[in-house]
């Protein structure tokens, strides 16, 4: 597990916009985002902003995840395992 960074913003559609904690150290996109709890909160779907300070777009599990997350909950990502021969 490896720090994502501290949830900036909801949208209205429910997407999660977080502020990246390490921006040498991107998450690829289809990374797993999880809490301090291990649980999974959803998958990095785009990376935006400027190259100094981007953030993550991730996309919920379930839409009412979201109404635990609060300003400022740090989150995790990992990276699934790529079989031989899968292209993410």
């Amino acid at each position: 597990m490896r720090p994502l960074g501290s949830v900036l913003h909801i949208t209205r559609s429910k997407y999660i916009i977080v502020k990246i904690h390490d921006k040498k150290n991107l998450p690829l996109l289809g990374s797993e985002v999880l809490d301090a709890n291990n649980e999974i909160v959803g998958k990095v779907i785009d990376i935006i902003g400027p190259v100094d300070r981007p953030f993550a777009v991730v996309k919920a599990v379930k839409p009412g995840i979201v109404s635990f997350l609060k300003s400022s909950t740090f989150l995790f990502y990992r990276t699934k395992k790529m079989g031989k021969g899968k292209r993410q």
